[in-house]
């Protein structure tokens, strides 16, 4: 697969490059600023008992990095004449940084509160929903309005190039599905040093190469200047942390993926490198439903197995159920085993990198070979 253009790809390394530098000497002017204004970070009380000395560690990182993401982007617009068919980029861009904001306000209601409790979950979740309908129409309306070929820019596993179109209600569906699944699921990978920073730098350095081979030179870009801001927020965020992304950058970061993949058609492509991100998430719902289904419970009479399981699930009955891990989500569950082995927090982060490396290669491998 190679692109229809001839991108120069110092422009991703310029972009990257950008992006990290501006990172990474903003930080520590930063980090001093939070921890002058006492903005720290709550632990949540059911979390493991080791991150407690983790407690009022400045927070919100993910303010920084989005604004050295923009100033990367910026840069490189203001220095390339390549302009042209720049929406879907700039859309991309919006859209991030609109997930970021929804971010920001839940970290300074967390903030008011003094509690590891901001927005509603309601209303997050509605708010997300609504940027990836936003975002799905505004694609829509760059190509048209007419049709748009879903996986257009794809690559099928089996049957080769996707190029079929759906109707435009189903995509705005999966629009808003992409934009909530995968910024609630960043946000759950959020829990150890480095963890979501590292694998989502991988993540990003793979979209862009992606996006670079089939020409879309621009996506690839943003997805660079993504990723050389959040590899200069890695720096501090390693163990020991020096500061944390908040929900602020773990939605901003679950934003840009969802956006860049939707306008640069690697729906399917993407199913397989967040595999990481998907079984994080899995693993909240598994915990979730076994812990509600082995609680104990006796109907006033004979009832349906279903209707058991049902109210079970939905409605908060009294006693302790059981747990499938030792604690979700996923990287908790492996923090705690490792623990038990003698392994540190460290450790634990760099096996989930290299876990995502092995899959970034993968599909990366295979996506050229297409």
């Amino acid at each position: 697969m190679l692109p229809t253009s001839e991108p120069n790809p110092l422009s991703l390394l310029v972009s990257c490059l950008v992006g990290f530098l501006v990172s990474a000497v903003s930080f520590p002017l930063y980090i001093h600023s939070l921890k002058a204004k006492e903005i720290g970070q709550f632990i949540r009380e059911e979390g493991p008992q080791s991150h407690s000395s983790k407690a009022m560690t400045p927070t919100m990182g993910g303010v920084c990095f989005m604004v050295s993401f923009l100033v990367a982007v910026l840069a490189w617009l203001a220095c390339s004449m390549q302009v042209a068919h720049g929406m879907e980029a700039g859309m991309v861009v919006v859209a991030a940084l609109l997930a970021g904001l929804i971010g920001l306000a839940d970290d300074t209601a967390k903030l008011k509160r003094q509690a590891n409790a901001g927005l509603s979950a309601r209303l997050r979740l509605l708010l997300e929903i609504g940027l990836g309908l936003a975002l799905g129409s505004a694609l829509l309306y760059s190509s048209g309005g007419e049709t748009f070929a879903f996986f257009g820019g794809a690559q099928s596993f089996v049957t080769g190039p996707v190029t079929g179109q759906i109707p435009l209600v189903l995509f705005l569906g999966a629009s808003a599905f992409y934009m909530t699944a995968t910024t609630n699921a960043v946000n759950l990978h959020d829990g150890m040093d480095g963890l979501a920073a590292g694998t989502t730098l991988l993540v990003l350095l793979t979209l862009a190469t992606m996006l670079f081979f089939t020409g879309q030179l621009q996506l690839a870009v943003v997805a660079a200047a993504g990723a050389g801001a959040v590899g200069g927020f890695l720096i501090y965020n390693r163990y020991k942390a020096a500061i944390f992304m908040g929900d602020t950058g773990s939605l901003f970061l679950g934003g840009l993926m969802a956006g860049l993949v939707l306008a640069g058609k690697l729906e399917l492509w993407f199913i397989p490198l967040s595999l990481i991100y998907i079984l994080e998430a899995l693993s909240v719902i598994v915990q979730v439903a076994y812990f509600k289904l082995t609680k104990k419970y006796e109907p006033d009479g004979p009832m349906p197995a279903l209707i058991v399981i049902w109210i079970k699930l939905t409605q908060k009955l009294p006693g302790e159920g059981k747990r499938f891990f030792k604690m979700a989500p996923l990287h908790h569950h492996f923090e705690a085993v490792g623990a038990e082995r003698g392994l540190k927090e460290w450790e634990v982060v760099f096996a989930f990198w290299l876990a995502q490396l092995a899959i970034c290669v993968a599909v990366l491998l295979i996506f050229l070979q297409i």
